[in-house]
């Protein structure tokens, strides 16, 4: 009956909260549990899980044009395409539909699977990528204490399958994603990963397993439509390219190919157990390294991922080698109701560098509820953020390269608030300013508006 109950009350919120969504959309404007789970010494037992999450959208329309060149000589080009963003409409989505199992078996063994259904700000090419596939499965022996949450660490774990990467940080306030959550590590991947406690403040980690392929996706939550029709210049009828960056696409398949990516990362912690309060810390620094294959066949786009994306059809990027390593920090720091996540990295793909950082503060207030639904409360707690997201490219593309945008520098600005409607059942309310540094045109801003619904069950 209690389950019904909740079904219900979280039924009529939906009911209610839906077209209030679609009508805020109308105005301009890698997952992680979205609350960020409370400090346990004991391991969570084995419980199956599921959320629902649907979106209003609303996305402007930009658009930039793709040149080729007439003949040897210089400056002889012709737009021949065009760059538009994935979807400039309102909408109104079904995001994703998630079915998991995860928890601990007993004897320090832990398991999870992680099915997507949908998923659609994670399809690319949007129209046409995978609607089902398992986001993860892997199984663990030994304890692992993830960042700012107090747990007991053995000394040594192993963890074999379908996972993050040990850099991911393990919570995002927001629905969207950091520039640098979206470029370095946004997807699992197959992998074996080992760690372990050094004494009670410092830990390491090291992985090795199939490397994600390199591709471009567009930095909204759509990742757009490349490699799908032959000519760009007149609209799509579905997605259009967007303004992709390079990012770490989903693996494509269980064979490494001989293409295996291996990290390290050593890591300093200072958490204190409930109810004591204070300032907590985890610092983490970590380097994963690579080489490129020729090209990876991707499905659903005529493209190739990493050499062969970059050779760009003809009209390359001043790339040298296949070398890909990529460099960074994560901080993560929590005093009393403030919460800050932070990652700085380097990332050098076949010698083209670029740098930068994403950093997401918040703030979370328990609320007494605003009102009844029947018999419960509704508004139990509110969680406002702010992220700055900065890459720095410090190459420069030629002007044929068919996704100009891979060179230019990026600023992202967040904001957003995030309302716990009911247990289970959460509001996010976010805008995204993108400032896109064009050379020879200006800025641009790609900004979007996003409202999300996620109801979960949990068994």
């Amino acid at each position: 009956m209690r389950l019904i109950r909740r079904l219900r009350d979280a039924a009529l919120i939906l009911a209610i909260a839906l077209p209030a969504t679609k009508a805020g959309a109308q105005s301009p404007a890698p997952s992680p549990p979205p609350v960020e789970p409370s400090p346990s010494s004991e391991p969570e037992p084995f419980h199956l899980w599921g959320e629902i999450k649907t979106n209003a959208r609303h996305s402007r329309f930009l658009e930039t044009r793709i040149f080729t060149p007439t003949g040897p000589g210089p400056f002889k080009f012709v737009p021949t395409g065009f760059q538009r963003t994935p979807d400039a409409a309102t909408a109104l989505e079904l995001q994703n539909v998630t079915l998991g199992a995860e928890g601990d078996l007993g004897l320090g063994v832990a398991a999870k699977v992680e099915l997507h259904v949908l998923d659609l700000y994670n399809r690319n090419p949007t129209s046409s990528d995978d609607r089902l596939f398992v986001r993860q499965a892997w199984i663990r022996f030994g304890q692992r204490a993830e960042a700012l949450r107090w747990a007991s660490e053995s000394r040594l774990f192993v963890l074999a399958g379908v996972a993050p990467r040990f850099s991911k940080p393990t919570v995002r306030a927001l629905e969207s994603y950091g520039m640098w959550l979206t470029a370095v590590g946004r997807f699992e991947m197959p992998q074996i990963q080992v760690g372990g406690a050094l004494g009670r403040r410092a830990y390491w980690r090291a992985q090795v397993g199939k490397g994600n392929p390199l591709y471009y996706r567009d930095t909204n939550v759509l990742a757009g439509d490349n490699g799908t029709r032959a000519s760009t210049l007149t609209r799509s009828p579905t997605y259009e390219t967007g303004f992709p960056i390079f990012y770490d696409a989903k693996a494509d398949d269980l064979d490494t190919h001989g293409q295996l990516e291996w990290g390290v990362g050593l890591g300093a912690r200072r958490v204190r157990p409930e109810p004591a309060h204070g300032l907590e810390v985890d610092a983490l620094g970590w380097y994963f390294h690579r080489r490129l294959a020729d090209s990876v066949t991707l499905r659903g786009t005529s493209d190739l991922g990493d050499l062969e994306l970059l050779r760009g059809h003809g009209y390359p990027l001043p790339f040298a080698g296949r070398d890909k390593s990529e460099a960074g920090v994560n901080l993560a720091v929590r005093y009393a109701r403030w919460r800050l996540d932070a990652q700085l990295v380097r990332q050098d793909i076949a010698k083209l560098v670029r740098r930068g950082f994403d950093a997401e503060l918040s703030a979370l207030f328990h609320l007494p509820g605003l009102f009844l639904v029947g018999e419960t409360p509704v508004g139990n707690w509110i969680r406002p953020v702010v992220r700055v997201s900065i890459i720095d490219n410090l190459f420069d593309a030629p002007v044929t390269y068919p996704a100009l945008s891979i060179d230019w520098d990026w600023r992202k600005y967040d904001v957003g608030l995030r309302l716990g409607v009911l247990r289970d059942v959460d509001l996010t309310v976010e805008y995204s300013r993108h400032d896109m540094i064009v050379p020879s045109v200006g800025t641009l801003h790609p900004y979007e508006f996003l409202v999300t619904l996620r109801v979960g069950l949990r068994q």
